[in-house]
């Protein structure tokens, strides 16, 4: 039997030597760069496809390469916050 999630978790990962903060709550997922505040949040319901996020409006799956944003990747301190997540899951992560 699974346990259920009641309240928010968060781990540290690493993605290309960069550490970051994944939370998982009962809302749905966020990533946020370790020592910034502002994440990529994306709900349940846009995950299984129930709702849009307002990042994803207006894209189909070939406008998000880095490339086609002008950026090279996750970004960094000095270029606006490392909120450029290039991909990822169910369309809230950009």
């Amino acid at each position: 039997m699974a346990t259920k999630l009641d309240k928010t978790i968060k781990r540290e990962i690493e993605i290309d030597g960069q550490a970051y903060m994944i939370t998982i709550s009962p809302e749905g997922v966020k990533l946020t760069q370790k020592g910034f505040r502002k994440g990529q949040e994306v709900s349940w319901k846009e995950i299984l496809g129930g709702g849009k996020s307002p990042q994803s409006e207006g894209m189909d799956s070939g406008d998000r390469t880095g490339a086609d944003r002008g950026t090279s990747g996750m970004g960094s301190r000095e270029g606006g916050g490392g909120n450029d997540f290039g991909g990822g899951l169910g369309g809230g992560f950009r």
